[in-house]
């Protein structure tokens, strides 16, 4: 009886052993992205991240989520990465791995109020507005813009159509946007102000997270054969309309 029930114990730990190497990791990771649902980069990012993980047959989801909340579920490891920051990113959060290229670029504009000049530089911001509004969580604008204090007293608003509102009802005097956190509402709001020339191009890109940092030694490569085989240029035309 003794021998019989080794010979049953060998085979259950032999099992137990092998059975678990094809369910290691979870079967879904989940990105994460300040950009609302109905912006235009989350809906580029929907896109290129499924291709992108395609490439290396895992499954992937982007969830929506306020900047603070994503950061916390980065932190703790609820997220696998996060969509859509920008470089100066990584110098606050050394400990998260940024992918070598940006998966998309996107442009900036100053939105004016209807009947005054348009404003089309930093330097031309600094002279000609007093109070500037722009969307919460975009580290790049705070930082210029805190370059600025005390000439500009610039304060962060909820998203973009707050944003453009704030100088629609005279309460600003600018508001700082990229066209990739434009949305249909947004979009229909700049005709009631000005805005002129790009300031600048705002390179977006994929961080991970501590626990998923290996993943880069795929995905790096994978995003280059997706930028050669003309994905990004693709999906810039499709929804900026432009190349």
């Amino acid at each position: 009886m003794s021998r019989c029930w080794s010979v049953l114990l060998a085979a259950a730990f032999s099992l137990s052993a092998s059975a678990p190497a094809a369910a290691q990791g979870p079967d879904t990771l989940i990105f994460g992205t300040t950009h609302e649902p109905d912006s235009i980069v989350y809906q580029y990012a929907r896109d290129y991240l499924q291709r992108l993980c395609g490439e290396i047959r895992q499954r992937c989801q982007l969830q929506s989520l306020p900047g603070r909340r994503s950061e916390a579920m980065l932190a703790d490891g609820s997220l696998a990465g996060e969509i859509g920051r920008v470089k100066e990113y990584g110098r606050k959060h050394p400990q998260y791995l940024r992918l070598d290229e940006p998966f998309v670029q996107t442009r900036t504009y100053i939105f004016t109020p209807a009947g005054q000049p348009v404003i089309d530089s930093w330097e031309a911001l600094a002279a000609g507005a007093r109070t500037v509004s722009y969307k919460r969580g975009i580290l790049t604008y705070q930082l210029k813009l805190d370059a600025l204090k005390p000439r500009v007293q610039p304060h962060d608003v909820q998203n973009v159509p707050a944003c453009l509102n704030m100088v629609i009802n005279r309460r600003d005097h600018a508001c700082v946007y990229d066209d990739g956190s434009l949305s249909a509402v947004s979009t229909a709001m700049l005709s009631q102000g000005r805005i002129g020339k790009p300031v600048e191009e705002l390179n977006l890109y994929i961080y991970l997270g501590r626990d998923h940092s290996a993943l880069a030694g795929a995905l790096n490569p994978a995003a280059r054969r997706l930028q050669t085989q003309g994905l990004n240029a693709e999906l810039h035309r499709k929804y900026f309309g432009v190349k």
